[in-house]
């Protein structure tokens, strides 16, 4: 059954009931605060079953709507997933029609002030907008200055991306692996910005580290979508975050990308769109035929 396209910028939810189609650094000290963050990991190559690359968001945030919406960028139309009040939505990520995808991660050690003083520019619109694959991503790189991590990729190489002050930002890629991140600096370069690590961080990348070490690669999306559910490590610094508190932080969204040789994308997601809606989120999948049907 075809998926109906959404109008540009509009919302795009889907309903189990009414779509056929709804499927199922160490040493520094740890701190306990309660901050919005987002679980990244990705897979490529020979550590995904059938090829190609599977990459994975679960946002944490303090309950707040969501929506899911398409848009027509520069080049390429693009689904994102937004974040915010009624009034004002913020793009956290997304997959585009050429076969790459992007998600951001709030660099936790540099204070909320800092970062805000650098600006908003964009960053994600502009390269779901105008980029085919993680090489293209990684030339704009004057998109790179606010503090701030992105986990990116496409059929044939995943990569991570951090950006620290000052302008000083520093990639890892992979092909034929796997990559994770939560919410603190990992490369050598960048380290010397973790001021602080919330242990929720910390705990979180321990966490999914350890699922993609175990010996059962390569993995499908099931496979990473069961990871991004897991309550190891209880309601605050688990990978999926339920929350100790009502208004505390949870995870709100899922959104998992399987990008193929040479073909459009499959999609994943798990997304509350109320706030109060915690245990009754939508869930939808979508190949790439419905995803971005041909013009």
């Amino acid at each position: 059954m075809a998926a109906k396209l959404p109008k540009e910028g509009r919302s795009m939810k889907f309903s189990l009931k009414k779509t056929a189609w709804a499927l199922a650094a160490a040493g520094l000290i740890l701190l306990p605060w309660q901050a919005k963050a987002c679980t990244l990991f990705a897979a490529q190559g020979s550590a995904v079953e059938g090829g190609g690359a599977i990459i994975v968001k679960n946002r944490d945030e303090h309950p707040m709507y969501q929506e899911m919406r398409y848009h027509q960028g520069h080049v390429y139309r693009y689904y994102g997933i937004y974040g915010g009040n009624e009034d004002h939505m913020s793009l956290t990520g997304g997959v585009n029609e050429a076969g790459f995808a992007v998600f951001s991660a709030v660099a936790e050690p540099i204070p909320k002030d800092v970062r805000l003083a650098y600006g908003k520019r964009g960053t994600l619109a502009a390269l779901l907008g105008n980029c085919s694959s993680v090489k293209e991503a990684l030339e704009m790189k004057d998109y790179f200055k606010s503090p701030g991590f992105f986990l990116m990729a496409d059929a044939h190489e995943i990569a991570y991306v951090e950006i620290g002050e000052d302008g000083i930002w520093d990639v890892k890629t992979e092909e034929n692996g796997t990559l994770a991140h939560t919410n603190h600096f990992l490369l050598p370069d960048l380290t010397q910005f973790n001021h602080k690590i919330g242990r929720s961080s910390s705990t979180r990348l321990h966490r999914i580290d350890e699922l993609l070490s175990e010996p059962h690669a390569p993995y499908t999306l099931d496979d990473m979508i069961a990871f991004s559910e897991d309550e190891h490590d209880g309601p605050n610094d688990s990978i999926w975050r339920t929350g100790s508190r009502k208004d505390g932080v949870h995870t709100l969204a899922t959104i998992g990308v399987w990008l193929h040789d040479d073909a459009k994308p499959d999609i994943y997601v798990k997304i509350r769109y109320s706030p109060d809606d915690q245990g009754k989120e939508d869930i939808y999948q979508l190949d790439g035929a419905h995803l971005f049907p041909s013009r």
